[in-house]
This record gives structure tokens, sequence and C-alpha cells, in this order.
């Protein structure tokens, strides 16, 4: 929440945020293409294969990391579009009720 609530206050319109999360689906959609796998550690999985070498194993491990990273984000930016307007800070102090 507080996460979503520093992305609402971040100066970032809905739109830029908006397109930000399509660039982050995209993203993990090119690496389900590109390595023929559903989820990190499918991709993880993937390790195990003779052929590759050592930088080819590195760049496997960081994308994982990074794809796990992305699905996190995707569910925060998500949330704060969502709830746009609820996170948006008040221009008028709450009353307290008596």
């Amino acid at each position: 929440m507080q996460e979503a609530m520093r992305l609402r206050d971040s100066g970032h319109t809905v739109e830029e945020l908006t397109e930000r999360l399509a660039e982050m689906k995209a993203q993990i959609r090119d690496w389900e293409d590109t390595f023929d796998v559903e989820s990190p550690n499918q991709l993880r999985g993937t390790l195990t294969e003779e052929t590759l070498d050592d930088e080819e194993e590195d760049q496997r491990r960081d994308i994982a990391r990074e794809w796990v990273h992305l699905q996190r984000r995707i569910k925060i930016v998500g949330f704060a579009i969502r709830e746009w307007e609820f996170l948006a800070p008040t221009t008028e102090p709450a009353e307290a009720s008596s």
C-alpha cells in the first residue's frame, strides 16, 4: 500500500504508470517466448542444460531474478492504477467523529 501511494505521489500520471505496466508485461512475454518457459523457476530449470556456457547460465539467473522483481512491481503498479482515486492525497483534514 505504501509503495502504491509513493507511486501515486511521485508525479507520474496514471497513463504513464499504465504504459510502464504494459512494458513490464511485454518484457515477461518476451522472456517466455525467448526461453520457451512460463515462469522464473522454469527458466532456472533450464540451467541444467549441458549446452549452456557460464555466461548463458549467469544471464538466465539474472533474468529469473529480474522476472520475479517485475512480477512484484506489476502487482504494485496494477494496484496503484486500480486504486488511483482512493490513493489520492486528501486536501481537507479528516474530521474527528464525536
